[in-house]
């Protein structure tokens, strides 16, 4: 309906605001290229600055091309060219909107800049410095905004893409790309979508999905990358999706991180440090919570997410450990802890206000928790070595506690029922237990000292 009234008015008014334009070019120095298109009333502005002394360009500003087609009512198009060969067009057809583009200070060399605006209000702005950078912003509906700002930091090194896409209505999309072979795309649709990248260092990858599949609006979304190589991809888009918020976070190398959200007002965050981490968080639902850091190399952690208010929180320190969690229905909570290397946490919980925590100091241990029912509870501790604990626990209001130090211990634990307890502590190397309880408000208690 609003890009129907737009229409209307702007061919209601194209009769007496035809004549209306105004252009001012400025270009100095050698083959520069300049094409102005105006329908409506409009304002452009392109200046070429390039420093001559004796028919020479000292400064930049040779062999540029800028191109603007203005239809409408009171779009703005600024464009400043300070370099060589460098590539800027603005598209604008609608009522007030606003394109910037400023290409280089002096050298600047090889850069493409490209604006494509449909609507009312939308602005976008554009910088590029250093050389072979490329930036792309295609807007279609009201009051969006894009800024993209791309610096390679080097003479003559190979550029960062960047591309922002954004229809309907009130998006905002940064992205700030600082070094060489950078990628960085945006998509948002429907409402009030928010995205910010930021990438700095070698040949990262980051991707936001925001509504472009399904309805929804009002999402946030935040990627930094510091390193080489770095991948990240937010969607917020997938199916419905409002009011989420997703935040990821990467410093070395090599490192992966995916985050997808269904639904309403969850959260997600990502942090990895270190190299070849992978972290993948999905949450459908409404509510939901999800944490994971990663300080090391080649952590692994996997979160699902599907009902109300539950909560996951990762925290791995060491290398090549693992962590799964799996949660069903609502307000599960699960914690994980790992400080070692190549341990291994697995949990399961499908019903209403389980909590399960594990923590393992040491490398090579082993926890697996599956609990479904209501009000469940478990905890396991591990430290030292090769050491095993498995928790099964069905119905309601039961707990099961595993405490392990030394090497190769083994603590199983199955309870079906209501109410039931059982504790394991075991010290030194070898031990095996084995609780298994049915019914009703029984108790088990084993503890093994070397």
């Amino acid at each position: 309906m609003k890009k129907l009234i737009l229409l209307v008015l702007l061919i209601s008014t194209a009769s007496f605001v035809f004549a209306q334009n105004t252009s001012k070019v400025t270009s100095i120095g050698v083959g520069n290229s300049d094409m102005v298109f105006q329908s409506g009333s409009n304002t452009s502005t392109i200046l070429q600055d390039g420093e001559m002394m004796n028919g020479l360009v000292l400064g930049g500003g040779g062999y540029n091309d800028a191109v603007v087609t203005q239809y409408g009512v009171g779009n703005m198009s600024d464009i400043g060219q300070h370099g060589d060969r460098n590539d800027a067009e603005v598209f604008q057809w609608g009522w007030y909107n606003t394109a910037k583009q400023t290409q280089g200070v002096g050298w600047a060399e090889d850069n493409d800049a490209y604006a494509e605006q449909w609507g009312l209000g939308n602005t976008s702005t554009q910088s590029q410095y250093y050389d072979n950078n490329t930036a792309e912003v295609y807007q279609s509906g009201f009051w969006n905004t894009a800024t993209q700002l791309q610096k390679t930091m080097t003479n003559g090194a190979m550029g960062n893409y960047a591309i922002a896409t954004q229809w309907d209505e009130g998006h905002l999309s940064t992205q700030s790309q600082f070094g060489e072979r950078n990628k960085a795309y945006v998509t948002q649709g429907y409402y009030y979508n928010t995205a910010e990248q930021t990438q700095t260092g070698k040949k990262n990858k980051a991707t936001i999905f925001q509504n472009d599949l399904a309805w929804g609006g009002a999402n946030y979304a935040v990627q930094t990358q510091t390193g080489n190589r770095n991948k990240a991809t937010i969607d917020q888009g997938l199916y419905v999706a409002a009011f989420n918020d997703a935040s990821q976070e990467q410093i070395g190398n090599k490192n992966k991180a995916y985050a997808l959200q269904a639904g309403w007002f969850n959260k997600s965050l990502q942090y990895q440090e270190g190299n070849r981490n992978k972290s993948f968080t999905e949450q459908y639902g409404d509510y939901n919570e999800s944490g994971t850091w990663q300080i090391g190399n080649k952590n692994k952690a996997f979160t699902f997410q599907g009902g109300y208010g539950n909560i996951s929180g990762i925290l791995q320190l060491g290398n090549k450990n693992k962590a799964y969690v799996d949660q069903f229905n609502t307000s599960n909570m699960s914690g994980i802890y790992q400080n070692g290397n190549k341990n291994i946490a697995d949990v399961y919980q499908d019903g209403w206000v389980n909590v399960s925590g594990v923590a393992q100091f040491g490398d090579n241990n082993k926890a697996y928790v599956n609990q479904l029912g209501i009000l469940n509870g478990s905890g396991v501790a591990q430290g030292g070595f090769f050491n095993e604990a498995y928790i099964n626990q069905y119905g309601l209001g039961n707990i099961s506690l595993v405490g392990q130090l030394g090497f190769h211990n083994i603590a199983t634990t199955d309870q079906i029922g209501n109410f039931n307890i059982a504790t394991v502590a075991q010290f030194g190397a070898n031990h095996n237990s084995d609780v298994d309880q049915t019914g009703y408000q029984n108790t088990g208690l084993i503890i093994q000292v070397p």
